[in-house]
């Protein structure tokens, strides 16, 4: 089982967003990589539901494939 040595704990420590995140989920033995798609200014966002005017009553999958996923490597 791969054990990734980034601590997402320590993301703080950064002193600029990153593009690029990689996690383990539980017990998987895969490694995910998220992708900073987005910078949302706070007016522009929910602040409880995460969602923005137009992803209202849209599942996160919807709102990735309307908005994110654009090309054959993205995940659909």
């Amino acid at each position: 089982m791969v054990k990734a040595s980034f601590d997402p704990r320590n993301i703080s420590l950064y002193l600029k967003p990153r593009h690029l995140i990689h996690f383990e989920w539980q017990s998987s033995n895969k490694i995910y990589r998220y992708a900073l798609v987005e910078v949302i200014d706070p007016k522009d966002i929910n602040e409880k539901s995460k969602q923005k005017i137009d992803e209202i009553g849209l599942t996160q999958e919807e709102i990735w494939k309307k908005k994110y996923a654009k090309n054959n490597i993205s995940i659909k």
